[in-house]
């Protein structure tokens, strides 16, 4: 019905598709023994219509008024068009039916059985005298999205899974934290591949260290940061603003940088939905198949991210970065996975190089100023160096600087990390499940402790 309709429409605008997007998801927490499960379950379409310039986007969850979800969107193109035919670039032709493989599926699994596996990190973590509070989450979700435009059948099929763990310690009167994110493309084996004992050793230990860690005194240094904190950096500092939108509307640092050096020529960029990581897909919700993008090549900008819009607004092409949360909402310029190809430092040899200066792992959010360029992150756990040696532990620290002023003197180590994270990358009201898969890297002139 919907790829008729498609069809049809297409001889009354200038560009129309359609997406319907079909999820199931359960949700599976235990906190503090208190368990609670929700399941969802959501089929919606979206129809897009291009007339004239204008455009019109209409969603619903009823399928058998889809006609008139049709005509609905195209009147609303039709108040915003203007005098001309859009001439409007599409893209290729193309059926295609892909799905993800796995072994087990998680919706085979009794909700009983997840909990038991969840009270059995809750236990082990409990272990310990000075954990107050536990918080566990299993989310297991299956995604099916299908595009439909003048020559564009596709249909895709994600399975994904996400293992979440959070712990809240106490000595005296000093409270930490301590977590563990995990998230994979696959069947329920991804979660059972995943060690108990080793991940809840490393929250306990982590939660013990920031228990004993002081806070740092405000200060400008040089820092390396793990695999998590650099992909961090570069999703939230860079990635956004290598988004075509952005630049189109002049809401980004690197505005007016393309085919300049804006990074140390080590740093070499490129957002890849092709790598089954957690940003994976077949191709974007606009049709174009997946493929990398290179964004900064021997820091050089070389790339955008582009949706079918933003491509046909700068005469560039579509570069399969067209991303709805659902069907409720229309594509726009989205990363997949963020890859900072591996240079050539080991972690030690860096964390030499520094001297005397700060180690951040993790992290724990932040805030960027896309147009100024300026960030502020958390880490979740900081260690001082001292005569290129790691030494003691700091807690509570944030790390400031000017974006472009970063990039500059970057030194990329070769310490290849696929994370496995739980990220979620939030845009204009929407949420993408988003990877990133990076080395460590040496980073100069940071704020640590304080704002710049």
């Amino acid at each position: 019905m919907i790829e008729k309709l498609v069809d049809e429409f297409s001889s009354k605008c200038d560009y129309v598709d359609a997406r319907v997007h079909d999820i199931v998801k359960e949700t599976i927490m235990l906190e503090n023994n208190d368990t609670s499960n929700m399941f969802l379950s959501n089929k919606s379409y979206g129809v897009r219509v291009l007339f004239k310039g204008g455009w019109g986007l209409v969603y619903s969850y009823d399928f058998t008024k889809a006609r008139s979800v049709f005509e609905k969107a195209l009147k609303i193109a039709k108040i915003s068009s203007g005098k001309e035919k859009t001439d409007f670039k599409k893209p290729a032709s193309v059926k295609d039916d892909k799905k993800i493989i796995y072994k087990i599926d998680p919706f085979s699994i009794n909700p009983t059985d997840k909990i038991s596996t969840l009270k059995d990190y809750e236990s082990a973590l409990k272990k310990d005298p000075k954990v107050k509070r536990t918080s566990l989450l299993m989310d297991n979700a299956r995604v099916n999205k299908s595009v439909y435009a003048p020559g564009i059948n596709i249909n895709q099929e994600f399975t994904i899974n996400i293992f979440r763990a959070f712990v809240t310690a106490r000595e005296g009167n000093v409270i930490q934290s301590s977590n563990k994110h995990y998230s994979k493309i696959g069947g329920y084996e991804t979660i059972q591949s995943l060690n108990l004992e080793e991940i809840t050793q490393e929250i306990l230990e982590r939660a013990n260290r920031l228990l004993n860690a002081k806070a740092p005194k405000p200060e400008r240094a040089t820092v390396v940061c793990d695999p998590m904190m650099t992909g961090l950096f570069f999703h939230e500092a860079v990635g956004h603003a290598c988004e075509a939108d952005h630049i189109i509307n002049k809401a980004s640092v690197l505005a007016d940088k393309r085919s300049q050096l804006i990074a140390s020529e080590e740093v070499n960029l490129i957002d890849d939905p092709t790598i089954k990581e957690r940003g994976f897909y077949w191709y974007d919700d606009e049709g174009v198949k997946a493929k990398p993008t290179p964004l900064i090549t021997k820091g050089r900008l070389v790339g955008l991210m582009h949706s079918l819009k933003t491509a046909n607004q700068l005469g560039e092409e579509p570069t399969s970065n067209g991303r709805s949360m659902n069907a409720d909402y229309p594509p726009i310029p989205r990363m997949s996975n963020t890859i900072l190809k591996p240079g050539k430092w080991s972690i030690d040899d860096l964390i030499k190089e520094v001297g005397n200066g700060y180690y951040v792992k993790g992290f724990g959010g932040g805030i960027v100023d896309p147009i100024s360029g300026q960030f502020s992150f958390g880490a979740s756990e900081c260690f001082k160096i001292i005569n290129g040696e790691v030494s003691e532990s700091l807690r509570d620290v944030t790390l400031a600087g000017s974006i472009l002023k970063i990039l500059k003197g970057i030194k990329v180590g070769k310490d290849f990390t696929k994370t496995h994270l739980t990220s979620t990358c939030g845009k204009g009201g929407q949420s993408a499940r988003v990877g990133e898969c990076c080395p460590s890297i040496l980073i100069e002139d940071v704020v640590i402790g304080g704002s710049a």
